[in-house]
């Protein structure tokens, strides 16, 4: 789901004051699903040749599915042409961006340095009954990523809407470039080049 390439665009200082929070204890149940998604995504990391990437996808997808919200996040980053799009579309939409969405992680996560995470802080924001957990990702040369994730509550449980690396929010990124295919070239264009992005990611492209 996230390029780790991508240079940041904004600072988690600007991504912070945009959303607003307040501070809590952290270690709560949000950090508990935050957690439970990056021991998997270190699980597929250390078996990551054995696996392959179809065992990788296969190993990552019930922790994906289990802490993102993914029918929402499918909404959101459509954004305003979500209404446009009919009940069959929308079904579709929905399911290949959980395809790619899984592929994402099985195909960038894929061998193991050394690498670790490390839970930083959980916060309240203001704006809805929302968490904020943030975690750094230590590269094995030393780089250090932060990760923040935004979470909300879906029947009592915790999960997550939102992932921004370096302050950079995948959410946003990909919510411009989707509107923009939508506009110029239509729904069944953005279907492809999904498609073609989830056939990327399975070749480590």
């Amino acid at each position: 789901m996230i390029d780790l390439s991508r240079k940041p665009l904004i600072g988690v200082v600007a991504f912070l004051v945009v959303w607003g929070c307040g501070v809590n204890a952290f270690a709560g149940e949000a950090t508990h699903v935050v957690t439970e998604l990056q021991e998997s995504i270190m699980t597929i990391m250390k078996k990551g040749h054995d696996l392959g990437y179809t065992g990788r996808y296969q190993s990552i997808s019930p922790a994906v599915e289990k802490t993102h919200d993914l029918d929402t996040i499918a909404r959101l980053v459509v954004g305003r042409h979500w209404k446009e799009l009919d009940a069959n579309q929308r079904s579709a939409f929905i399911e290949t961006f959980k395809d790619l969405s899984i592929s994402m992680y099985a195909g960038r996560f894929k061998d193991y340095g050394g690498e670790q995470f490390t839970i930083f802080s959980e916060t309240s924001l203001k704006r809805g009954n929302r968490k904020l957990v943030t975690s750094h990702f230590v590269k094995s040369d030393g780089e250090k990523i932060t990760f923040s994730y935004i979470l909300h509550q879906v029947h009592d449980q915790w999960k997550i809407i939102s992932v921004s690396v370096n302050g950079v929010s995948d959410m946003a990124l990909k919510r411009a470039e989707y509107g923009s295919i939508l506009r110029k070239d239509g729904f069944p264009t953005l279907i492809e080049r999904l498609k073609n992005q989830i056939d990327k990611n399975a070749n480590g492209l």
